[in-house]
């Protein structure tokens, strides 16, 4: 049987909690072997306007792995550096592993301009694309896309960096250990 993995990126800046009910319902879901957080280092298609340490994004990933009981933090954008096309880096997890069946996790946002992205048509022959519902529903018949239904959580990265920014509350917005990560490092205020 095939090994199943499903991979998580983004720029996670910081990571929330939708992104750890996403990260909990495509696992339960799928039941993969491996689930991997993929942070990127410089996403093509996002401003990167709030710089943090990489550092302190990793370490957040970290806190929600501890959360969730599974996954595994996997550094290859941060390590390569640049702008993270997700081709290359599927390439290379294609390469390192070719008998496994990949999945990657997506939400509509990044759905609604997947015709936009470097190598699409070669990405779709590696990879099964899990889009979440965010802000609307999917329905498709492409057979590299799978979607899965989950709560909606209108929580965004940008909304907490700004709330940061304007000294409120970022409770429950963020997982509570990640909360009180973001006041000890004094991150995006």
């Amino acid at each position: 049987m095939k090994k199943r993995i499903v991979i998580y990126g983004g720029q996670f800046n910081p990571i929330h909690s939708a992104h750890e009910m996403i990260a909990s319902e495509v696992n339960a879901m799928l039941q993969p072997d491996d689930f991997y957080f993929m942070p990127s280092y410089m996403s093509p298609l996002k401003k990167n306007d709030t710089s943090i340490a990489v550092q302190d994004r990793l370490a957040m990933i970290q806190l929600v792995i501890d959360n969730l009981g599974f996954g595994t933090l996997r550094t290859d954008e941060i390590e390569r550096k640049g702008q993270s096309y997700t081709y290359d880096t599927l390439k290379a997890l294609y390469d390192e592993v070719p008998d496994a069946t990949l999945y990657f996790v997506i939400g509509t946002d990044q759905y609604d301009q997947l015709d936009k992205w470097y190598q699409i048509k070669a990405l779709k022959q590696m990879v099964t694309f899990v889009v979440v519902n965010r802000g609307h529903t999917v329905s498709t018949t492409d057979p590299a896309i799978q979607t899965i239904a989950i709560p909606e959580m209108a929580i965004s990265s940008t909304e907490i960096r700004q709330r940061c920014k304007d000294k409120k509350t970022i409770h429950m917005w963020v997982p509570l250990n990640v909360e009180k990560y973001i006041k000890r490092m004094g991150l995006y205020g």
